[in-house]
């Protein structure tokens, strides 16, 4: 005998974790704000000294980082937004 799903009408909202809701994107977005600022303030402070020039990397991959993972969390807001 198979099983029969439930074929109710009724289509409930998605229920979101607490780090994946609004509030928490939001406070990810604004650190890693800070961070990518930070970073790129490394990138200044290395360019401009040449002892730290092959640490240059470094500040660099923050900034990537960062960026990126403001992008996807804001594409997962706005995403979420649409839905709503």
């Amino acid at each position: 005998m198979k099983m029969q799903l439930d074929q109710s009408p009724f289509f409930r909202k998605t229920i979101t974790s607490w780090y994946d809701s609004n509030i928490a994107c939001w406070l990810l977005i604004i650190m890693m704000f800070f961070v990518f600022v930070f970073a790129l303030a490394g990138i200044f402070v290395a360019s401009s000294e040449p002892d730290f020039g092959e640490h240059l990397w470094f500040p660099g991959f923050l900034v990537f980082l960062s960026g990126f993972l403001v992008l996807k969390v804001t594409l997962r807001l706005s995403a979420r937004s649409k839905n709503d």
